[in-house]
């Protein structure tokens, strides 16, 4: 479903530039808020404020809201064959996810909404949440096109009624990627006993054959803590 909407994203965007090449910018804007709507820490409302100045805040919220409805097939899909694997399975046992669970299976539609909706939720939340608790992927979009809606329109019109210098809006997008990038790189770590400082040699001797004692000083040697 992910590559048959991709596919229809790619016609519908050859026929608006071919008949109307003037909606261009929306169509870009909907290629850049498919990554930037999807499971993967890339803010869309650089994108948003800015191509808020060229259109209006109901086209722009359209075209935010349809990439980020493609994007939903390929996060619950992924999601969902994750969860799958062994080195995660063990994930959704956990005593937190087990209480996200539960209380997204009471209320997932209001909760899907309001996490699409307020911006101080974390919508990667409900991403998750969404196919690990088994909810239907087609509610699953719907409440997600009912939350972003008034969410994107809102955005573009903070980004109509106030410029934000292009400088600031690429500065956000460079330095959340700075952040994503720290983030993901793992921390070595050492583990040479040979460079503990508090370890000692203890020569202990041989006792397999006490017929033919070994001088201890050829025998087993050990580590020990002090």
């Amino acid at each position: 479903m992910f590559f048959l909407a991709l596919c229809a994203v790619a016609a519908g965007g050859l026929a608006i530039v071919t008949v109307f090449p003037q909606l261009a910018g929306l169509y870009l804007l909907g290629l850049y808020c498919i990554p930037s709507n999807s499971i993967l820490p890339i803010p869309h409302e650089p994108g948003v404020l800015y191509m808020a100045r060229f259109y209006p805040p109901f086209a722009i919220a359209i075209a935010a809201t349809l990439a980020s409805a493609v994007v939903a097939f390929a996060d619950y899909g992924l999601v969902e064959a994750a969860m799958r694997h062994p080195r995660i399975q063990g994930a959704r046992d956990a005593r937190m996810m087990r209480w996200a669970v539960r209380w997204m299976t009471r209320f997932p539609f209001a909760i899907i909404v309001a996490f699409s909706l307020v911006p101080v939720l974390p919508i990667s939340v409900v991403r998750a949440l969404a196919p690990i608790s088994g909810y239907p992927l087609r509610r699953y979009i719907a409440a997600l096109v009912i939350g972003r809606l008034p969410r994107f329109y809102l955005l573009a019109w903070l980004g109509r009624a106030v410029l934000i210098p292009t400088w600031v809006l690429v500065l956000v997008t460079v330095g959340t990627f700075a952040l994503m990038f720290v983030g993901s790189t793992p921390t070595p770590i050492d583990d040479d006993d040979d460079d503990e400082p508090d370890a000692e040699e203890v020569l202990v001797p041989d006792l397999t054959d006490p017929e033919h004692p070994v001088d201890p000083g050829a025998s087993t040697r050990l580590k020990a803590s002090r």
